[in-house]
């Protein structure tokens, strides 16, 4: 059990340094992140496609339909990657579910900080609550955003790497001073 939780908190640890530093590239440079993004997701579409498409045209026998379908997924892939605004559409929608997630794992923590009779394990509770609310707000307005909501999405993200980070800390003293409170306990039996 113990090594179950080492193992979450490297994992949360390093999702939230992700977060941070995902927040700042959308708070500092909004409009060119959403159009990097939007193009490696449309390069993926058009490679997919691509690929696909040679395969098909190489296979015996070659079905016509195939051919006809992954051509039309390259053609979609390139029209995504000249057309960078559709895709950015759906990015909030991304970053919605990776808050939701992160958020319901804060929640989770914050029980687990209960559990090891934590001061404040509310409080803990209450940031995992914002950033799930931040994560339905994203996923509910996700369509027609526009530059201030991408920086509003950065600074989420800063929120749940802050949070997550912090969240992690507490847990982590918690189960120690729970450690070292049993060794004492031991030790005082051994006696």
């Amino acid at each position: 059990m113990k090594e179950k939780w080492k193992n979450l908190r490297i994992d949360v640890t390093f999702t939230a340094v992700l977060a941070v530093l995902l927040g700042v590239l959308f708070v500092v440079w909004p409009g060119q992140i959403t159009r990097f993004l939007s193009r490696i997701l449309a390069a993926a579409v058009m490679i997919a496609g691509a690929v696909l498409f040679l395969g098909r045209i190489t296979a015996r026998p070659v079905s016509l339909w195939s051919v006809i379908g992954s051509g039309i997924l390259f053609l979609v892939g390139l029209w995504l990657f000249l057309s960078p605004t559709i895709i950015a559409s759906i990015i909030p929608i991304v970053i919605g579910v990776f808050l939701l997630v992160h958020g319901i794992q804060d929640v989770v923590m914050a029980a687990e900080l209960r559990q090891y009779e934590a001061p404040r394990w509310k409080v803990a509770a209450v940031l995992g609550a914002v950033s799930i609310l931040f994560g339905v707000i994203c996923i509910c307005n996700a369509f027609g955003i526009a530059k201030l909501t991408m920086v509003l999405i950065g600074l989420m993200l800063i929120y749940d790497g802050v949070t997550d980070m912090l969240i992690v800390s507490r847990v982590h003293r918690a189960e120690k001073n729970v450690l070292d409170a049993d060794i004492l306990r031991e030790e005082d039996v051994e006696d």
